[in-house]
């Protein structure tokens, strides 16, 4: 029977490069998910109209290629940052960008490459937000990989939040190519029952960024277990569907930390029933 992938993030990576793939290595992870640009959107950001995105490290590149051209490790996702929507010229700069990591998640067989729809207009509509994810099917269906609209938190400038407008989105586009990457903690800001949440588009949802979150949410992004989410029925759900999860918790912690929430993750799918 084949098993729920879970997968680590180089959101997690630490210097030496090379000692961390080792460690995720030897502590099981065969699966990883790439952040190669991660956005910023502290407020600051947003205060000054600013779209800051992080690129990974080029030694990191270069280290994971070594770890999947040895059939070590395989990549499940990209990460390729924000789409921003709002006008026609940060769209096109976004779809070229989110083009370039395409190209590199094809070189590293990666199937999927996620993409957060964003925007400095809090009341930015749900056409613009189709009209713009149109657009980058349109420049980015031929790559032959699945694109993964992730959903954000209240506050942010990530626009899908609520999950009857990440269902209209999906349904309006209409792509086979375009689906959902799920993001516990944002989900969590909008309905901190993960199950409701998640069963209204769960048949879009490609991949899962997992983590847990105190029901103050003061604190996001943790260890499952460490919060308060409830976690049984919602990963039912997954396991029968055997979505990936990829692991997505404060960049602080280590490889052991990424094992202890793996083992969380493992003990919770084998007592849940599909």
């Amino acid at each position: 029977m084949k098993e729920t992938i879970i997968a680590a993030s180089t959101h997690n990576i630490k210097k030496p490069f090379a000692g961390w793939f080792r460690d995720i290595y030897s502590l099981g992870f065969r699966h990883l998910d790439v952040e190669f640009f991660k956005i910023v959107d502290e407020p600051h950001a947003i205060v000054n109209n600013i779209g800051k995105l992080k690129s990974i490290d080029s030694d990191v590149v270069r280290e994971l290629k070594h770890w999947v051209e040895n059939d070590m490790i395989k990549v499940i996702s990209f990460e390729a940052g924000a789409l921003f929507i709002e006008d026609d010229r940060k769209l096109r700069k976004s779809i070229a960008r989110i083009r370039e990591v395409i190209s590199m998640a094809v070189s590293f067989k990666c199937p999927t490459v996620s993409i957060t729809p964003s925007s400095f207009n809090e009341n930015v509509s749900k056409e613009k937000i189709v009209e713009g994810c149109r657009a980058l099917v349109d420049e980015c269906e031929s790559y032959g990989v699945k694109l993964s609209l992730e959903n954000g938190e209240i506050g942010s400038i990530k626009v899908l939040r609520k999950p009857e407008d990440i269902s209209y989105v999906i349904e309006k586009v209409d792509s086979p190519i375009l689906g959902v990457c799920l993001d516990v903690a944002a989900a969590a800001t909008i309905n901190f029952n993960i199950m409701s949440y998640a069963s209204k588009f769960i048949d879009y949802i490609d991949i899962i960024h997992v983590n847990d979150v105190t029901r103050d949410l003061k604190f996001k992004n943790l260890i499952v277990g460490l919060g308060d989410l409830e976690f049984n029925s919602f990963m039912s759900l997954v396991k029968k569907r055997k979505i990936p999860m990829i692991i997505e918790v404060y960049s602080g912690y280590g490889p052991v930390d990424l094992y202890l929430c793996k083992r969380q993750i493992e003990k919770i799918l084998r007592r849940v029933d599909c």
